[in-house]
This record gives C-alpha cells, structure tokens and sequence, in this order.
C-alpha cells in the first residue's frame, strides 16, 4: 500500500507534467523537472491523517492502523524519493546520508524504546507515585522522541511519536494512558495543529 503510494502520484505526476510541458501549458527545464513536480505529488500528511481517522473513531481500526503505517512508510519512502531527485540535480546532496540518518533514527528508537519501556517498568514497580505522573512520563518521551526524529534525522516528527506509541502500547497502563492521551489531544493539540495550518 504505501509503495503505490508513492508510485502512483509519481508516475502519474511526472506524466501530466511532461504533457503539460509538451503541450506549452507550462514551462519546464527538463524532464528531471517533470520527475521533481511527480516527487511533491508523493508527500503525505501524516498528522492530518492522524487527525482525520481520530475524528471518524477509526484510528484505533486494523484499518486505521494500515492507513496509519503505510503513511509512515510513505513518508519515509517519499523522503527517499526527493533525495534521489534533487542529487541528480546537486551534487551537493547525498543520499547515501540520507539513507543513514533514516537507518539511524530507527537504530535509536529501537534503543530508546527498549530502555524507555524496561527503565517506565522497573520505576513503575518502585514507584507510588499518582498516576498522572505517569502520563506526563510517557508525554515527555514522546515529544523527546519526535524533536529527535525531526532535528537529528531529517525524519518526520510524528513518526518519532508514532514509534513512542508503539512503546507505550506495550506497557501495562496501556488503557489508562491512551483515555488521557485523548483528552490531552482533543483540549490541546489538536486544536493547536489545526490552528497551525490555517484550518
């Protein structure tokens, strides 16, 4: 799914514009330029996805979760895409590097995540803290996870949350965690996202 969800808009794109160029609808220098237009064409908004599921009550579907993990992969795929692209046009650019910073961010999540998932555990049976502590534990990785995966990878910020849901997910509280996740969404982020792209 998420590799037709590349192709596709790629193929496509770059078609109609090499027959919008060839008719004099618009100008282009080139066929790469024709690829670059079909390239944009593949980018995903993974966190309008998000969204959009949460307000239909689907996220939490097989069905939300495949639209939700073939974004992800989308979005990596077409980050892979417009490196391709734009490194034939300058030499400047590598994509043997961006190919690491991408195996590299999920090297670190693997790591993060299993510390952060036996490190929450372990304090989670030393620990009578209130609840709520643990919600605001597990917010701070999550937002730790994105900045890193957007600053220091060049990869999309909700795919560090994604990756920390994953985690999270498997711990005990799962429930509980998820029900103030949601309120936290609903009062603040949400809002605050929507908001931030005009909407």
């Amino acid at each position: 799914v998420a590799l037709l969800g590349v192709l596709v808009p790629l193929v496509m794109g770059t078609a109609l514009a090499w027959g919008a160029a060839r008719s004099g609808m618009i100008e282009s220098g080139g066929f790469l330029e024709d690829v670059f237009i079909g390239t944009i064409l593949t980018a995903t908004s993974v966190s309008i996805t998000v969204e959009t599921l949460k307000e239909m009550g689907k996220l939490k579907t097989h069905s939300g979760n495949a639209i939700l993990g073939a974004a992800i992969i989308d979005d990596i795929l077409g980050i892979i895409a417009l490196t391709i692209v734009t490194s034939m046009a300058d030499s400047s650019v590598s994509l043997g590097m961006v190919l690491l910073k991408i195996v590299g961010f999920f090297a670190f999540a693997l790591i993060a995540g299993v510390a952060f998932y036996y490190g929450y555990k372990k304090w989670e049976e030393l620990t009578n803290r209130p609840l709520h502590r643990h919600a605001i534990m597990v917010f701070v990785f999550c937002l730790l996870l994105s900045y890193c995966a957007e600053v220091f990878f060049g990869v999309a910020d909700i795919t560090g949350a994604f990756v920390a849901g994953l985690v999270v997910s498997k711990t005990q509280r799962t429930q509980w965690l998820a029900s103030k996740f949601d309120t936290i969404s609903y009062m603040l982020l949400s809002p605050l996202f929507f908001a931030s792209i005009g909407i």
